[in-house]
């Protein structure tokens, strides 16, 4: 079928053609999303960015139709991931996830898809999603471990595709197995950048090594592999965190344990998945580094934020330096953050302190060394008192957008 032809048959049925230059969502209002975690009934806290200073304003809660696990904050990234025009969040209560519809126009009231759908474990904590296959994943991290997945459709919602990948935490924990639930030993799930693997962290007690799981993806179906590989690393036993550092074959990992170094840069060998260390990264003074806030379309820098200080550990990205630890004002509280997210030149982190939570918004000064305080939101004096506070996203969700 010659080029011309194709364009004109895709016109005929109403499909349009963008240009090289074109970005759906450019010139669309922004917005930052969190979860409250209520196990009376979850909802997305949608928060609108001005384009022009990034603050935050006008703040819209909105039913994920499934339910929260307070005290959660502090145990996973990406419990809200914004691709494309979607938005998915994990409901840890009820072992559900959630899809919704983002307006371009009205992105501070997503549509829920469907009805939230089982992720046939328990306690789910993480969510991947690949726009090109149109496949999402959570992980769960409780006594029933393991990844589910799905087909994403706007029309149909979330459509299982097959059997749960089971994770078997009781060879993680010496010697008993596992308590009831919620025990949560799994942190992050990630696609890699060329969504050809599914990558999953496992912490161990503190005293084994953490493990990497990786799962094959089929580049023509999209089929998530069944078949794990899993990479056992001694020095890092609280794998938390995964960020890729532009590129399928480097990924920046966190390691909250005390006394530890607090990071390292791994390195993925293809096509084996086998995942060994590069460098360790020690983040000074670090006491529980967990979240790591990289976007490359914006910054070469990764930010690294400790849920027990009050400090951005800066990181940079090529050379696997540390560059600088910024210190921030959080009500005396000595708490840090739980999540962090870029959007163009600003940073936002969720902070921990649990009486007084904020989204903090700072300005990433030229270089991407130096962070200057633009806002603190107050988020219960915005939307009154919430159990929790969970997950940060953004959209549009890149630079392109």
């Amino acid at each position: 079928m010659s080029s011309v032809f194709l364009i004109l048959s895709l016109l005929s049925l109403g499909i349009a053609i963008p240009s090289d230059n074109y970005h759906p969502f450019r010139n669309y209002r922004r917005a930052a999303y969190f979860q409250d975690n209520d196990p009376a009934g979850n909802s997305i806290v949608a928060l609108d960015i001005e384009p022009r200073n990034g603050t935050l304003s006008s703040p819209v809660r909105t039913s994920t139709g499934g339910k929260g696990l307070a005290g959660l904050g502090a145990v996973s990234q990406d419990s809200v991931v914004v691709s494309e025009d979607y938005l998915l969040t994990t409901n840890a209560g009820d072992d559900t996830l959630s899809l919704f519809l983002i307006n371009p126009n009205d992105p501070l009231h997503p549509k829920l898809i469907g009805t939230p759908a089982p992720t046939l474990g328990q306690t789910p904590v993480s969510v991947a999603y690949s726009p090109q296959h149109r496949i999402a994943c959570a992980v769960n991290g409780g006594s029933e471990a393991g990844v589910a997945c799905f087909g994403v459709s706007r029309h149909r919602g979330l459509i299982p595709l097959g059997p749960i990948r089971t994770i078997n935490q009781t060879e993680n924990l010496d010697p008993t197995p596992p308590p009831a639930g919620p025990l949560v030993l799994t942190a992050d799930i990630v696609f890699n950048p060329s969504l050809t693997a599914l990558f999953v962290t496992v912490r161990s007690n503190g005293l084994n090594p953490g493990l990497l799981y990786a799962f094959a993806v089929d580049r023509a179906t999209g089929a998530v592999s069944q078949n794990p590989v899993v990479s056992s690393l001694t020095d890092l036993p609280l794998l938390f965190s995964i960020n890729f550092l532009n590129s399928d074959r480097r990924m920046i990992v966190t390691n909250p344990l005390r006394a530890s170094p607090g990071a390292a840069v791994l390195n993925i060998d293809y096509p084996s998945l086998n995942a060994s260390v590069e460098k360790i990264v020690t983040i000074p003074g670090q006491r529980a580094s967990c979240w790591v806030a990289y976007t490359p379309e914006y910054s070469k820098f990764a930010y690294v934020v400790d849920a027990r200080l009050p400090n951005i550990t800066v990181v940079d990205s090529r050379t696997d330096e540390v560059k600088k630890v910024v210190a921030f004002n959080n009500d005396s509280s000595g708490v840090g953050g739980i999540d962090a997210h870029i959007d163009r030149k600003w940073l936002y982190l969720l902070t921990r302190n649990p009486s007084a939570p904020k989204v903090e918004v700072f300005a990433i000064e030229s270089g991407g060394t130096g962070l200057s305080s633009v806002q603190s939101f107050d988020i219960f004096g915005a939307v009154g008192r919430i159990p929790g506070w969970m997950g940060l996203a953004i959209w549009p969700s890149s630079r392109r957008n």
